[in-house]
């Protein structure tokens, strides 16, 4: 149990703790909330779903390289204030609009795009963040109890949120999200910590290509990245559609949507205290390649489920191995990475998520057409074949030997 909650000892990191739990209704609830809007006022149309997790999809991925460039540049605590700050005028703002009846379906998809751009700033900076926070030794623990903190809001955050819309409204469910960003700003200001970011030798144009450069050469960093576009794009990207599952698949309401999200929320709890619990695992790649193979079977049984209670067990079961999968890999990534170039490794990650919303796309526009619980199981035997044949390449990565931080 003293090695589960290890990186509560480092100081500040509790704080960061309950920053990222309250953040947590913002960062996964909001996905299927604005999913449910963009169906709203579609006509339940497959197609502009998935062109939602595209426009998402573009922000994160435009953003991403610039924010790995940020995050090295400038302090890591100060633009998550900034990002934190603008996530939630962002969800009052739509608040209002849905109270006020203003909100179109091609205002949802301008919110999407802005969405994409702030979730690439908040997962770059929060997991370079953790880093600075809790050193080299403890990040797998520190990235897991980060983790850990945001799944309890993600299941009560969904089932809140879902009964608020099915009961009372859209509107109400955002102000419920808005609420919870405001609620977290608080707990981030009180950190306490000195912030060393890097200080660059060359312009910032010149940074952002450093990066690229050293993906380009980087035979390790490489393997993970080609390795997270599959996962996110064929895996992570049935998030995008849990929207249609619940509403057209499954034919629930706004309630049915909560408890599947809940399902999902549930799984990333369970595969946090478990990786919380390995902790500094010397093979970490062979957890990722086997975390990733069960979660794509898993996947794959989800697709065919028409029933909510299984569709909410393989869901859960489904984001456990896939989540574990996430958080091993994002820890190599910076154990793998020297420290100057850290967060632009990590921006690697960001960028290789923004193909979950990618992906989402060509689940919604092609599922319209074959069914998106075809285009699910399509995904799930894409994320077992890209497991089985990268295994070699990813089990050849050592980390990194550098103890400062």
């Amino acid at each position: 149990m003293q090695k589960t909650f290890a990186s509560l000892r480092q100081p500040g990191f509790g704080l960061f703790v309950i920053h990222s739990a309250f953040v947590a209704i913002d960062m996964n609830v909001r996905i299927a909330v604005h999913g449910w809007l963009v169906l709203e006022l579609s006509n339940d149309s497959e197609v502009w779903l998935g062109i939602y997790a595209l426009t998402l999809g573009i922000g994160q991925l435009t953003c991403s390289i610039l924010t790995g460039a940020l995050v090295d540049r400038f302090p890591r605590k100060t633009l998550l204030q900034i990002e934190c700050t603008a996530s939630a005028v962002v969800a009052s703002f739509l608040t209002i609009s849905i109270f006020f009846n203003l909100v179109t379906l091609w205002m949802a998809l301008a919110v999407g795009f802005i969405m994409g751009c702030l979730r690439s700033i908040r997962f770059t900076g929060a997991n370079r963040f953790i880093y600075d926070l809790v050193g080299p030794k403890q990040i797998v623990n520190g990235v897991a109890l980060w983790r850990t903190a945001s799944a309890p809001m993600m299941v009560l955050g969904s089932l809140v949120a879902g009964g608020l819309l099915q009961w009372l409204g859209l509107w109400v469910a955002y102000g419920f999200i808005s609420i919870g960003l405001f609620i977290a700003l608080p707990f981030l200001a009180m950190v306490q910590y000195v912030e060393k970011p890097d200080k660059p030798t060359v312009n910032f144009l010149q940074q952002m290509l450093e990066g690229g450069r050293y993906l380009a050469k980087d035979q390790p960093l490489r393997t993970l990245f080609l390795m997270s576009m599959v996962m996110e794009g064929l895996g992570f990207s049935f998030i995008a559609m849990i929207p249609v599952m619940a509403k057209i698949v499954l034919e629930e309401g706004g309630f049915g949507l909560g408890l599947l999200q809940a399902g999902i929320g549930a799984g990333f709890l369970i595969a946090n205290l478990g990786m919380a619990a390995v902790g500094d695992y010397h093979n970490k790649p062979r957890l990722v390649f086997l975390n990733a193979l069960i979660g794509g079977v898993a996947l794959i049984g989800f697709s065919f489920s028409r029933y909510l209670p299984l569709s909410i067990l393989l869901a859960m079961i489904t984001m456990g191995f896939i989540g574990a999968y996430d958080l091993t890999l994002g820890a190599l990534i910076q154990l793998i990475s020297p420290a100057k170039i850290r967060g632009r490794a990590i921006s690697f990650h960001s960028l290789a998520i923004s193909f979950v919303w990618l992906g989402g796309f060509v689940m919604g526009t092609a599922g319209s057409i074959v069914g998106v619980p075809t285009m699910i199981a399509a995904g799930g035997t894409g994320v077992v074949v890209n497991a089985i044949l990268r295994r070699p390449a990813i089990m050849r990565i050592r980390e990194r030997q550098e103890t400062n931080i």
